[in-house]
């Protein structure tokens, strides 16, 4: 099975994005290497619990800066953010229905959609910000997130 792991050719040139795509890919990993080494079924849920609170995080951080910034796709964008996340919770479910190695179909599946979404959306965006399109004011967005706890790693 393919591990999860960050390229550089993910890279969007967004900072935050970026630290948080590599977060994802770690957390995918580590989901990964839990169920193959055998963890207890509690140690893999609290990981794919974790992985659904950063994946939520990083949605909310995307789509604020998204929204600030006008992007013209924000309402696909979002919608394909909420459609992975009924199918984490779907992916979830399965897993506390059924044997442990169900879990190994999150990073799977996640990896996959996070790779295209990153290649797809995400560059998408990024060329919209570097096309000068794009309002000022990303850093006063970034601190006043940061303030509102709503992104807690940078």
């Amino acid at each position: 099975m393919a591990k999860s792991v960050w390229k550089t050719q993910y890279e969007t040139g967004i900072p935050i994005i970026d630290e948080q795509h590599k977060r994802l890919f770690g957390a995918l990993d580590q989901v990964q290497g839990a169920v193959l080494d055998g963890s207890t079924r509690a140690e893999i849920r609290g990981l794919l619990q974790a992985l659904v609170a950063d994946t939520r995080e990083h949605f909310q951080t995307e789509e604020a800066i998204m929204a600030h910034h006008g992007f013209p796709d924000l309402l696909t964008h979002i919608r394909e953010h909420e459609l992975l996340m009924e199918k984490l919770d779907e992916l979830g479910q399965r897993f506390e229905e059924s044997h442990d190695s169900m879990a190994l179909l999150v990073p799977t599946f996640m990896g996959g959609w996070l790779r295209h979404h990153i290649s797809e959306g995400d560059f998408r965006y990024a060329q919209y910000m570097k096309s000068g399109q794009v309002a000022a004011g990303s850093a006063d967005l970034l601190l006043a997130l940061w303030d509102q706890g709503a992104i807690t790693f940078l």
